[in-house]
């Protein structure tokens, strides 16, 4: 979905997301898929002690660096319960009464507002569905609640989202599905 929002997006607009933590995103022009079954192969490659992924003979090391850097992100950051819910968020209420916000919803959002939004919700929006579809994905498209809340302060995202964060829900994620 980012892909063909992107081709979409006004300059002025280009330049805003540019300003986040996800800027890297706005020059994403197709689709693109990142394949679920990608994470089940890694976890169960990963040496915990050395700090890397088993290929074949070697361990090949891989840091919280290696992915701040690949993701344009930074490695500090404070924790996030995904399952508190969001309170009084201005960007949640621009969906109205609806129960549960997905990711199909916010993008239809954006688009049929792509005029009319201020830069700035426009923005948050696109941080939103950045981080639900590419750091927080889940079968249901779901968009946390709780991430509402976050982004309606973007000048605090730096703080919040730190990808020790986002490895140790995915990794939650798998023991909970595959260890239990």
């Amino acid at each position: 979905m980012i892909g063909s929002l992107n081709n979409k997006l006004t300059d002025e607009q280009k330049s805003f997301i540019r300003g986040t933590p996800f800027g890297w995103m706005v020059e994403l022009t197709e689709s693109v898929k990142i394949p679920r079954n990608l994470l089940t192969p890694l976890i169960s490659r990963w040496v915990e002690r050395l700090g890397g992924f088993r290929m074949s003979a070697e361990v090949v090391g891989f840091t919280y660096l290696d992915v701040c850097l690949g993701l344009g992100l930074r490695v500090v950051g404070e924790n996030i319960d995904l399952n508190q819910e969001g309170l009084n968020s201005d960007l949640r209420n621009l969906f109205g009464a609806s129960k549960v916000v997905d990711i199909e919803m916010v993008y239809d959002y954006m688009l049929k507002h792509i005029k009319v939004l201020c830069l700035e919700d426009f923005g948050k929006l696109y941080v939103l569905l950045a981080i639900s579809e590419f750091l927080l994905p889940n079968r249901s498209g779901t968009v946390f609640s709780i991430l509402f809340n976050i982004v309606d302060d973007l000048g605090s995202m730096g703080n919040l989202i730190g990808v020790e964060w986002c490895m140790s829900f995915w990794l939650a994620v798998y023991v909970k599905q595959n260890c239990s």
